[in-house]
């Protein structure tokens, strides 16, 4: 009776043990799943992450790239409006030409510098407003404003004078009478009406062989390095610094960056690198 109680005991103990084993394993199996599906999730999550700094490096490179365009057209039209008065076929004298740079490039005096030298009553003294474009642009809003103010005739020329009292007394002139009346007034405009047709002038622009020296050099240059006013970014000063070490000289480096020389020289400077090859240098010598 004693042997079967011990034999059953014992088939008791194998039994739990064997249900311990299977859940035990079935525990283990479940774990590993989880572990797979939260891997799984997470190469999901780096390679979207991935794709996310991609995408905006893309769009980071593609505003860069944008705003040097943008930047190369707006120095262009610069020098264009700076040099304007300079070029053949400009029909007006450089020194009767004032830039203002805004709302319009020029308000030209035509026939003043003559004036001022001769002293000569030129009966064609003429106000030019002058706005410099290129072969596609148009006028601004407030540029065709100013255009149709022209031509409705809202132009005069006031005299404003500020009294000791702290009034202002105004005179104008206008095409229809010579002077107006002088009155004080509390505010600085003054109505007047004025009848003055202007119409518009077209004047050619010269073509681009008539363009002058210091145009054209500038359109070389940027020709020959494109890249002169981009930023640096790490790689090209990493590349930069490996071929100037390397013995590379500055003219050479210049070309293959598509920077100017002055600039590949400057940018050593400011990273250090030019120091570093002197000193190379010096030490070969002194062996």
């Amino acid at each position: 009776m004693q042997e079967i109680n011990i034999g059953y005991v014992m088939l008791v103990l194998i039994i739990i043990v064997l249900f311990l084993a299977v859940f035990v394993l079935y525990v283990f199996q479940q774990l590993r799943k989880s572990q797979e599906k939260v891997e799984k999730v997470i190469l999901d999550y780096e390679n979207q992450l991935q794709d996310i700094k991609v995408k905006h490096q893309r769009e980071i490179d593609k505003a860069r790239h944008q705003s040097v365009e943008q930047s190369r057209h707006t120095i262009k039209g610069q020098i264009a409006e700076q040099l304007a008065p300079l070029l053949p076929g400009f029909p007006y004298l450089p020194s009767d030409s004032h830039f203002i740079g805004d709302p319009v490039d020029y308000i030209v005096f035509n026939g003043y510098t003559e004036f001022k030298e001769q002293h000569n009553l030129n009966e064609h003294f003429e106000l030019v407003i002058i706005d410099i474009k290129g072969n596609k642009a148009h006028l601004s809003e407030g540029q065709q404003r100013i255009a149709e103010a022209i031509k409705a005739g809202k132009v005069r020329f006031e005299t404003v004078r500020v009294l000791d009292d702290g009034t202002i007394k105004t005179q104008s002139w206008d095409s229809s009478k010579k002077k107006e009346p002088v009155k004080a007034v509390a505010a600085i405009s003054v109505e007047v009406p004025v009848k003055v047709e202007v119409l518009p002038t077209i004047i050619e622009t010269p073509p681009l062989d008539n363009i002058s020296a210091a145009y054209r050099n500038w359109n070389a240059f940027l020709e020959k390095f494109p890249n002169a006013y981009e930023p640096w970014n790490e790689t090209d000063e990493n590349l930069l610094k490996e071929k100037y070490l390397a013995g590379m000289k500055i003219n050479e480096i210049a070309l293959l960056f598509k920077r100017n020389p002055g600039k590949i020289r400057s940018h050593l400077k400011e990273m250090g690198v030019l120091k570093i090859r002197k000193s190379k240098t010096s030490n070969r010598h002194s062996r």
